[in-house]
């Protein structure tokens, strides 16, 4: 079995001869990479941070090769509107509002003038966790340009219901979460937020209805460009942190293009019960593909069947050869472009449950 980056990156060049006659629809020049981070520090959980130098390694690479830094709404703006995007686009995203943010990674970013987005969980920051930034402190960001966006208020599972309680109820829970949000950041730093990044990058088509009635975009974590074609309640992110962190991965991924997925069944990340071997159905963009140049990872390893459709053109099905344990799993798929060092990718999320119905550990 192979990591997926190392498998993606010493195959780039053997797949490539393969792929100089294709014209794939998954190209789709315009998307953007967006890259999620959360603690900034040498001196936090690595599940969750980036070291300080490694963020100044990633901000070196991208000012040194010519990428434009966007602000995650205008990426939006343009995704949904069919307005244009720069070739080399990437948006900075950082989730929690976590001190060690303010302190190692604004400075930086206010000195090369690139935007940033944060999405914030305001119950941290009422409570004054010392973890956190103050409201003072996002004040005086947002007066060099960092915007605050909706990060719900509790940091909640929103995709784990109560026990006795209905759709009807569970809507009402999280639906209010949000809003307190919503209005807290609105009060405090005097602008409604726009979008929502799902706690812990969990969501449910429930959840997606939800934040879009309110009127916000959704951001996930699984990773992937966004593109005109993908899902608004659940925009793809990379995430970063220092197991993942390395130059040579952030190079691939920061380069990555979108794979044109138009549908993906089931549309339901969270597994049914006792179901450890989830079946994923992707439909491509009409287009010229090479099959054999594709390739699928599920948490990473390449112990997967890939059955295409002989009936459904550009339509294939990705199935692990092993169990996924309980918790938050994920199907990557990707497949060389023909620019050298570049490839199309999508990922979708699997949520399981304990095989007694019991949710997995808080992390």
């Amino acid at each position: 079995m192979m990591n997926i980056v190392s498998f993606a990156i010493s195959h780039s060049r053997i797949i490539a001869c393969l792929l100089f006659w294709l014209a794939p629809a998954a190209h789709a020049a315009n998307s953007c990479v967006v890259l999620q981070y959360h603690h900034i520090s040498n001196h936090t959980p690595a599940l969750t941070s980036v070291t300080v130098e490694q963020f100044s390694e990633h901000m070196d690479y991208l000012r040194q090769n010519g990428f434009s830094v966007l602000p995650l709404r205008e990426v939006v703006q343009a995704i949904t509107n069919h307005g244009k995007l720069p070739e080399k686009c990437v948006s900075l995203t950082v989730d929690d509002a976590y001190l060690s943010v303010y302190e190692n990674a604004f400075p930086l970013l206010k000195s090369l003038g690139w935007p940033l987005t944060v999405f914030v969980n305001s119950e941290a920051v009422d409570k004054g966790i010392s973890a956190f930034m103050t409201w003072d402190q996002m004040r005086e960001m947002s007066r060099s340009g960092v915007v605050f966006e909706n990060h719900g208020h509790g940091h909640i599972h929103l995709i784990r219901e109560k026990p006795g309680e209905g759709p009807a109820a569970r809507e009402k829970r999280i639906r209010n979460d949000i809003m307190t949000a919503q209005q807290r950041i609105t009060r405090e730093l005097g602008n409604a937020p726009a979008l929502f990044a799902h706690p812990y990058g969990e969501f449910d088509t429930q959840v997606k209805n939800i934040i879009r009635t309110i009127g916000l975009t959704g951001f996930g974590q699984q990773s992937g460009p966004v593109w005109p074609g993908a899902d608004t309640g659940a925009l793809p992110r990379f995430p970063m942190n220092t197991r993942y962190a390395g130059m040579e991965g952030f190079r691939t991924k920061v380069n990555s293009l979108p794979l044109a997925v138009v549908r993906a069944d089931p549309g339901e990340p969270l597994v049914p019960l006792r179901q450890q071997r989830p079946a994923l159905t992707l439909t491509l963009q009409g287009g010229s593909y090479s099959r054999p140049a594709l390739t699928c990872f599920v948490n990473g390893w390449t112990d997967v069947f890939i059955t295409w459709s002989e009936d459904t053109p550009d339509q294939l099905t990705v199935k692990p050869d092993f169990d996924l344990p309980p918790g938050r799993s994920r199907t990557n798929c990707t497949m060389p472009s023909p620019e050298a060092g570049r490839f199309y990718w999508y990922s979708h999320n699997w949520f399981i449950r304990n095989p007694d119905g019991s949710w997995y550990p808080e992390y």
